[in-house]
């Protein structure tokens, strides 16, 4: 059943928010972008100082939904600003975010576990920012800080894949440990976390970032879209070819 789900449950502080898109990889709808700025404002209201997002599906996130037949490319650009506005509410909420890696995250979704606080990841974790491939700057500035300018620039105009000893290696990780570890390993994070005063965690994040919410970030992204009529059809067009790899990829194994 290709359903979209962003649950929310909240306890002794924490708070837990689960992708869960059956057969599309959580890929990120209009809604389902919807669907997770209502739930971190829920979070918020309830006063947790953590929220864990995490997917119940073999992946994290494939990124933004590429079905783009029904859509006008000034209805898909709106839904990018959408996603653009999503990782800036999660980079500036007063709670630490903590994303849990334990499969692929690609484009908005490796943007969206980027703009997280920590994140906690296993060996099927891996990363990729292809955006480069249909015009839209989304979230480099953010990456950019975790990495570094030359390795950012280098994995979003190339899109190559980022397994999870690399990811660490060069910070897009900041745990990496074995799948029956990772429940413990997010716990001794949040449980600590979750005694802290909120007040002082909102300021210990705010000292860490100064700027959590950049609006040369959303510029970037708004210039992009802005300067590119084509982008249904360039969307359209990076799906066909996405599908060719991954075909062509499976008969090679």
């Amino acid at each position: 059943m290709d359903e979209l789900t962003t649950a929310l449950a909240v306890g002794g502080g924490v708070a837990r928010l689960t992708l869960s898109r059956p057969g599309r990889a959580n890929a990120l709808t209009g809604a389902m972008v919807d669907g997770l700025l209502d739930r971190l404002a829920e979070a918020e209201a309830a006063g947790c100082r953590v929220l864990e997002l995490r997917s119940d599906q073999p992946q994290f996130c494939a990124g933004f939904d590429l079905d783009p037949e029904q859509e006008s490319t000034a209805d898909l650009a709106w839904r990018f600003l959408r996603i653009g506005l999503l990782l800036e509410r999660v980079r500036a909420s007063p709670m630490l975010t903590v994303a849990v890696v334990t499969g692929a995250a690609v484009g908005a979704g490796a943007d969206l576990a980027a703009a997280c606080d920590v994140r906690v990841g296993t060996d099927r974790a891996s990363f990729a920012f292809p955006g480069s491939a249909f015009g839209v700057v989304l979230g480099t500035r953010r990456l950019a800080a975790l990495v570094g300018e030359s390795t950012a620039v280098r994995l979003a105009s190339t899109g190559e894949r980022v397994d999870a000893e690399r990811a660490r290696a060069c910070g897009l990780l900041d745990v990496l440990c074995a799948p029956d570890s990772v429940t413990d390993a997010v716990a001794s994070i949040s449980v600590a976390a979750s005694r802290r005063d909120p007040a002082v965690l909102a300021a210990l994040k705010s000292a860490a970032h100064p700027a959590p919410v950049d609006p040369a970030a959303l510029a970037d992204l708004a210039r992009s879209l802005a300067t590119r009529p084509t982008l249904r059809e360039d969307l359209l067009r990076f799906r066909a070819q996405s599908r060719t790899t991954h075909t062509s990829r499976e008969e090679a194994s």
